[in-house]
């Protein structure tokens, strides 16, 4: 068989694997919400119940252009609902079916797009459903479905599309296509719910910037490279622009000024959903903490959501949760392993153990490197007031007007999943005799 042949054999083979993978997706989130295939049953969240869904719905699609709200008492003018990815299924669905399947459709192609990118990094199969289920299926971006926090999820979907599309974008030959389309995917992102967007825009932009110096080096596209990053910010700002400011000023700024003009009390509202350090062993002990607050059978018993002077006023709420965080031990664990062992690769770059395709392994070195940071920077942020990183952050711009630094675990459990798929990756291709990093 001659080598044209075997590469689109193999193509062909990578194509009909990743379908399946499809397929297994598919089948794994009806396992995992199989409790609500029974007819009478509809999945319960707090924040984005039936009821508030079925009143959106009611409006649509006039609210897509501005319309008039008379579901509450006296009407509600000037109602207007973004093109989001989250509206349009409330409009083309039942209530019922997308209260019940809306979370479960975006963690699928959330993770689908997932094993496009890894597959992009050449990792293995394996590798791929460890790195999918630990960013997607397992902690807050998981649990939070009791919560509701539908924006948070068609964010989580539209982030791993643009992260994908950002790796077609700024491969070894620059592509002006995939550019165009990273740049809606970040543009609507920011339609689902814009600071969660920011959050992710953060990374994606730095993702992005850095396989554009990292081509730029390597390869010359410089040039087209420019090219493709300004459309991505051009498309994404086009799209995302005016919901994303007026949802600034009038949403988010707006609550903040309501509750007091004074500088402290402001910190104090915007970091009160803060991630208490100590309370990162819920990571590999799931439900140490407590599952969740006004959980019966294991109430949350933490500082997480707790407000200031609570120990010495007992005013407001001592706490509060709705999600857990556990990844558990083995996928935290391979992520460190994947850390190291690209740290010692950087360092031993003339090791004779490593292969013969030293570009490839510098890359995928530098892949790890990079989102190990970004684990590690997105952790200390979650962290807000009981570390002085967010205190940095939350002097940019419009960062002090968003609450909850917590939001910053979602990114770090997708880095973490990336991490956790290379350090599986590497120790298969170790056990195989193949040194990968």
């Amino acid at each position: 068989m001659d080598q044209v042949t075997q590469h689109r054999s193999n193509e062909s083979t990578g194509r009909g694997a990743t379908w399946l993978m499809a397929l297994a997706l598919i089948g794994f989130a009806l396992l995992m919400f199989r409790q609500i295939l029974a007819p009478d049953c509809c999945l319960f969240s707090t924040d984005d119940n039936i009821g508030s869904v079925a009143g959106s719905k009611s409006i649509l699609p006039q609210a897509f252009f501005g319309a008039w709200g008379d579901t509450p008492y006296l009407g509600n003018g000037g109602k207007f609902m973004p093109h989001s990815w989250a509206y349009l299924l409330v409009w083309l669905l039942p209530v019922k079916m997308y209260i019940n399947w809306v979370h479960a459709l975006d963690l699928i192609i959330a993770s689908f797009f997932s094993v496009l990118f890894m597959r992009e990094q050449k990792a293995g199969w394996a590798s791929i459903a460890l790195g999918l289920l630990t960013a997607f299926w397992l902690g807050s971006n998981l649990t939070l479905t009791y919560a509701g926090h539908l924006g948070k999820y068609g964010v989580l979907m539209l982030a791993s599309v643009a992260l994908y599309c950002i790796s077609r974008a700024l491969a070894r030959q620059p592509s002006l296509l995939w550019g165009i389309l990273a740049g809606g995917a970040i543009g609507f992102m920011f339609l689902e719910q814009p600071d969660v967007a920011l959050f992710f825009g953060f990374i994606l932009g730095a993702y992005a910037l850095f396989l554009a110096v990292r081509q730029g080096r390597a390869n010359g596209t410089w040039v087209k490279s420019a090219i493709a990053l300004s459309l991505m910010g051009g498309i994404g700002l086009l799209i995302s622009a005016s919901s994303t400011l007026s949802s600034y000023a009038f949403n988010v700024k707006g609550a903040v000024s309501m509750q007091t003009e004074s500088p402290k009390a402001n910190w104090d509202f915007a970091t009160q959903w803060s991630w208490p350090p100590d309370e990162c062993i819920d990571f590999i002990a799931p439900g140490y903490m407590g599952w969740r607050s006004g959980e019966p059978a294991g109430p949350y018993w933490g500082r997480m959501g707790r407000s200031a002077g609570w120990e010495q006023t007992r005013q407001g709420f001592m706490n509060f949760k709705l999600e857990n965080q556990y990844l558990g031990a083995i996928p935290i664990l391979l992520a460190l392993f994947a850390v190291l062992m690209a740290t010692a690769g950087i360092r031993n770059r003339n090791d004779p153990r490593n292969t013969p395709n030293d570009t490839e392994d510098a890359e995928r070195r530098a892949e790890i490197i990079f989102w190990g940071c970004v684990a590690v920077v997105t952790l200390l942020l979650a962290f807000g007031k009981f570390f002085p990183l967010y205190a940095l952050f939350y002097k940019l711009p419009m960062v002090s007007s968003i609450r909850n630094p917590n939001k910053f675990l979602h990114i770090f459990q997708l880095a973490l999943g990336i991490l956790a798929a290379y350090g599986l990756d590497g120790l298969l291709c170790r056990w195989k005799g193949k040194i990968r990093m």
